[in-house]
């Protein structure tokens, strides 16, 4: 039995066309899962920090204790007779976290703040990516959208026409004193008078040949036979 192909991820599509803007996705959604993480992981310790009524300045890096240093010329008198110093007053030990917690908070607040900052500058080159490769998917598709806009546009001219039709004969009823308000004519008022620019209709299509879809031979050549406002309400 041959093996269904699995579609392919929206991520696969994409490196298809630019692998850099696929690994820009990737990574920041790496980003985003690792931050949500780190503060899953911070919300308990903050937590028990407001428990153990820590203090914000408890909170803030300890100053470093200094060493401890001899006075080099006593040093120098003494020689031999002064034994070496011990490796805490050279290299004193940081001071001990106010509360247990404390030490693995700072590190993940660290964490934090260092993913943040990387997304802020992934956030750049991500919409720089995505310019790029949304121009390369519109040069392998556009003649597919142009077809798609082109469908479109005759669509709404065989509307349009349509409509026309059902205008004139609104209007001939109209014209001969007939109530028209018999027949329950649809209401196509929000189509407005099709001739005009700002019509719904005509406005899509004008739009099509100014963005370059379609020719100008798109555009219909539609007349009113009288305003829109005579086929509807209480005119009979």
């Amino acid at each position: 039995m041959a093996r269904i192909k699995e579609p392919k991820t929206q991520i696969e599509r994409i490196r298809e066309i630019s692998p850099r803007y696929a690994d820009l996705l990737a990574k920041n959604a790496e980003f985003h899962a690792r931050y949500e993480e780190v503060i899953a992981e911070s919300r308990p310790l903050a937590e028990e920090a407001r428990r153990s009524q820590v203090s914000w300045t408890a909170q803030l890096p300890k100053p470093k204790p200094l060493p401890i240093t001899r006075h080099a010329g006593a040093a120098a008198l003494l020689g031999d007779l002064l034994p070496e110093q011990p490796p805490e007053e050279l290299t004193p030990p940081p001071p001990p976290p106010s509360w247990p917690g404390e030490k693995r908070l700072r590190e993940l607040s660290a964490d934090a703040e260092s993913i943040a900052e990387a997304i802020k500058l992934l956030v750049l080159e991500l919409k720089k990516a995505r310019r790029e490769y949304s121009l390369q998917v519109a040069s392998l598709r556009g003649g597919e959208y142009a077809d798609l806009s082109a469908a479109v546009v005759d669509a709404i001219k065989a509307l349009g026409d349509a409509i026309l039709q059902h205008h004139y004969f609104i209007d001939e009823q109209r014209r001969d004193s007939v109530g028209y308000q018999a027949f329950k004519p649809l209401n196509l008022e929000r189509f407005g008078n099709l001739d005009e620019p700002g019509s719904p209709l005509m406005q899509t299509i004008l739009n099509a040949v100014e963005r370059g879809h379609v020719g100008a031979g798109k555009i219909p050549e539609w007349k009113m036979p009288a305003d829109i406002s005579l086929f509807q309400g209480g005119n009979l």
